[in-house]
């Protein structure tokens, strides 16, 4: 089971994006130097944030990441072409020593209304996208005519030497079934509970075939006492919810009223926040109900210091990668 850390890629707009990216730059080398395998970072476009972009802030992180892998997790794959993705992965996986590429379909209206595609679309986009991705990865000369996307005789070059695993985001069953037919794992979301994402694991296994194990994304963080593990991160993670709630998260789930609830309610069965040993008995249940391949760590939200999320990641090197 590998241990990831997710970037926060966004900051408040009295934060510049200089600092933004300098407190990236120390959270990786924190990452690299305790024993994480891997990086990655998410995507939004008019955010009412300060925000890095996926691809460049990822490509430029990768300078630092060591041997670690660097991902995307996720790229908004219906607001772009396949052919523009696929070839920016692969010059990701140049810099890296192993890339993946996390995809999903988008939620907020206010990106698919700027790039002009209509939100309705997503769902076929996404499944073409992936496809056309994994023939340019693995095939030349590729012919593809499809509702959305069309190529003739198209080959990227380089083409990569193993095709990069694609990683589908996927909140509901038909999301999720998308991801099982479609991609190599189901990259699940961080806002469902354990229990939820229990029940949505079997439904996964029932139409995947193959290797069903995930990548489990999660909330984290891990302080000497569980009291200091809640008082450093729901200043943060309370709003970034909130945020959600604003930007119709909630409506992109099964449950759209699940993110409508109190913090201490909220954080139940969904967030990892405590000491040492509660992560590590917490990432234990997982390794018995959800077969993780990884676990995803988010440390740090919009506005909580670089320093005490790079304290919390040293933390989770010392005390929770070694017993799990």
């Amino acid at each position: 089971m590998d241990f990831t850390l997710f970037l926060n890629s966004q900051a408040p707009t009295d934060q510049t994006a200089g600092e933004l990216f300098e407190g990236l730059v120390t959270l990786t080398h924190a990452a690299r130097d305790s024993g994480f395998d891997g990086i990655t970072m998410g995507q939004h476009y008019l955010a009412d944030y300060v925000q890095l972009q996926l691809v460049p802030a990822l490509s430029r992180l990768a300078a630092e990441a060591g041997s670690m892998t660097v991902g995307t997790g996720i790229v908004l794959l219906p607001l772009h072409h396949p052919v523009e993705i696929a070839e920016q992965i692969t010059t990701i996986g140049a810099f890296a020593d192993e890339v993946f590429a996390g995809v999903g379909a988008g939620y907020r209206d206010a990106e698919f209304d700027a790039f002009g595609v209509p939100k309705r679309e997503r769902g076929p986009r996404l499944a073409e996208g992936i496809e056309l991705m994994n023939r340019l990865w693995t095939e030349e000369g590729v012919t593809y005519d499809g509702e959305f996307y069309a190529v003739e005789d198209a080959t990227i070059t380089p083409r990569p030497a193993e095709k990069p695993e694609v990683w589908v985001a996927a909140n509901s069953r038909p999301a999720i079934r998308r991801a099982a037919e479609l991609g190599d794992r189901w990259f699940t979301n961080p806002h469902a509970t354990v229990s939820e994402i229990t029940e949505q694991k079997a439904f996964y296994d029932e139409h995947k075939d193959g290797d069903t194990s995930v990548p489990v994304f999660r909330e984290v963080f891990v302080a000497e006492t569980t009291e200091e593990a809640y008082e450093v991160a729901r200043p943060y993670l309370e709003p970034k919810y909130e945020r959600y709630i604003e930007w119709g998260q909630d409506e992109a789930m099964e449950d759209a009223d699940d993110l409508h609830r109190p913090f201490d309610d909220l954080a139940e069965d969904r967030f990892i926040l405590g000491t040492p040993a509660e992560v590590c008995a917490e990432i234990e249940r997982y390794r018995e109900t959800l077969d993780p391949t990884h676990v995803v760590c988010r440390v740090q939200w919009p506005g909580l210091p670089y320093e005490r999320a790079r304290e919390c990641i040293e933390l989770i090197g010392d005390e929770v990668i070694p017993n799990v």
